[in-house]
């Protein structure tokens, strides 16, 4: 399968509704076209989102618009990590979370950092780099327009700079979907 993620520029969008059960996330590129979509895979009771008890473990199935399977996206909140594995269930990469919430650490299947994340202090801005210490993306939280002050509902912009791997791509465009899931969750 091709990469559905080869694209200069991205957004990242959740859907807002007042008392959703599940979370989703929807992949634009800059024209707007939808590329994928990452889906909660088990729903919560209403009764769980409005105490805010969500489980520690939330699993996420990332498909493009067309149905493929690309993966899923498993965050454990005890252990501040989120595995990225390929639909075989195969490890494709982690992002660690620091902290401080603002730096995220993008490892590839065996464990080897492939990416910096660090973000300003009033995390709207992040810089990405590589091993080498360039900075290859960049992701932006926009604002969302009035809806964001009645739901949950926000976007990221990604933007690639310069050359990435494909498992740091790809680990890059799931960076805002973790950083939503920790700073602003359950969602």
């Amino acid at each position: 399968m091709e990469d559905p993620f080869d694209f200069q520029a991205l957004r990242i969008h959740q859907p807002g509704k007042l008392l959703p059960d599940r979370a989703k996330y929807e992949i634009f590129n800059a024209e707007r076209q939808l590329l994928a979509t990452a889906t909660e895979t088990e729903g919560h009771t209403r009764l769980k989102l409005l105490s805010k008890s969500m489980p520690d473990t939330r699993a996420f199935a990332v498909t493009t618009a067309a149905g493929e399977p690309v993966g899923f996206l498993i965050k454990q909140t005890s252990e501040w990590i989120t595995e990225l594995r390929d639909p075989g269930g195969e490890l494709i990469g982690r992002i660690r979370t620091g902290g401080t919430r603002r730096t995220y650490t993008l490892l590839g299947d065996q464990g080897q950092a492939v990416g910096q994340v660090a973000g300003d202090l009033a995390l709207k801005h992040f810089s990405v780099t590589g091993t080498e210490g360039a900075v290859f993306a960049r992701v932006r939280k926009n604002w969302a327009g009035l809806k964001e002050m009645l739901t949950p509902s926000d976007h990221y912009a990604v933007e690639f700079t310069g050359p990435v791997s494909q498992p740091a791509r790809t680990l890059t465009v799931m960076m805002p979907i973790v950083l939503d899931l920790t700073l602003y969750g359950p969602v």
